[in-house]
């Protein structure tokens, strides 16, 4: 299983306090706080998303990076503030606001039930950052390894067309466009792939007729102005560490698979890790 994970998606189970007595407006501070704090890891995932874009595609103006105008877009559908997306921008240029300077990290680990790991982050402090990871995998009785010979990295897009409705539709359209590795229809249940610009799923754009692409990395760009060119809507696009076949683990015991999913939500959790990969198998 790939895991592009969704900023800040979590469902909670509130339980109201035994002691909490009658003062009523504790008990609604208490729930508001952790919303509050919930939205911002959401806001926060999206912010690194947009500098990630920045760093990437070399440049802050949408206009000149495909990248960058498609996280502003999903930024701006998830209600995330203007000053944020502003200052995520000047961040990725190290500018202004955003003047601290982020490094791309990139973490390795085995979690329970030997399934491998690779953990993304952009991070103003690396010793920070690494510690948190560290932690997670300890907690949870993983460790930190290699593990990246077991992933290949790719390049993906999100595409939609309102005239074509299959891969071969798309295919005949895009023969002349260098890069292209794959093409599979987003059915309705795909909606659930992961991915960290996914966090609130978008109920206006549900068409049967989304493509998911997997490209060259170093064609991911060009490939997305291609697509644009041919009249296909770019909803995201990125890298990505995609599992080798050989290398993909079945777990079918449920506590490692609780595990497993504890800790991909606890290093999820992490404000400066921006992606989870695992090779878990569906």
């Amino acid at each position: 299983m790939l895991t592009r994970l969704r900023p800040g998606v979590r469902w909670f189970s509130f339980t109201r306090g035994v002691l909490s007595g009658h003062n009523k407006w504790s008990t609604i501070k208490h729930d508001k706080m952790k919303n509050d704090a919930e939205k911002n890891k959401v806001i926060n995932k999206f912010a690194n998303q947009i500098t990630l874009a920045v760093k990437s595609g070399g440049s802050g103006d949408p206009g000149m990076n495909i990248r960058l105008a498609s996280a502003i877009e999903l930024a701006n559908k998830n209600n995330v503030p203007k000053k944020v997306v502003e200052n995520a921008v000047n961040r990725g240029l190290g500018v202004g606001n955003g003047k601290a300077a982020s490094e791309f990290c990139t973490y390795e680990g085995i979690g329970p039930g030997g399934v491998a790991f690779v953990v993304e982050s952009l991070t103003d402090n690396k010793n920070r950052a690494i510690a948190l990871v560290r932690s997670a995998f300890n907690k949870i009785g993983g460790s930190m390894t290699p593990t990246l010979y077991f992933f290949e990295r790719k390049g993906y897009l999100v595409v939609e067309s309102d005239q074509l409705t299959t891969e071969d539709e798309v295919l005949e359209k895009v023969l002349e466009v260098d890069g292209v590795e794959d093409i599979k229809l987003v059915e309705e249940e795909d909606n659930e792939r992961t991915t960290p610009e996914r966090a609130i799923p978008d109920s206006a754009n549900t068409s049967p007729n989304k493509f998911d692409i997997v490209t060259e990395v170093t064609m991911n760009n060009k490939v997305a102005n291609s697509f644009k060119e041919l009249g296909f809507k770019i909803h995201e696009m990125g890298l990505e560490y995609v599992p080798n076949p050989d290398t993909i683990v079945e777990v079918t015991d449920e506590e490692v698979r609780q595990k497993i999913e504890k800790l991909v939500n606890t290093l999820d959790e992490l404000d400066d890790v921006t992606s989870v990969y695992t090779n878990l198998k569906d």
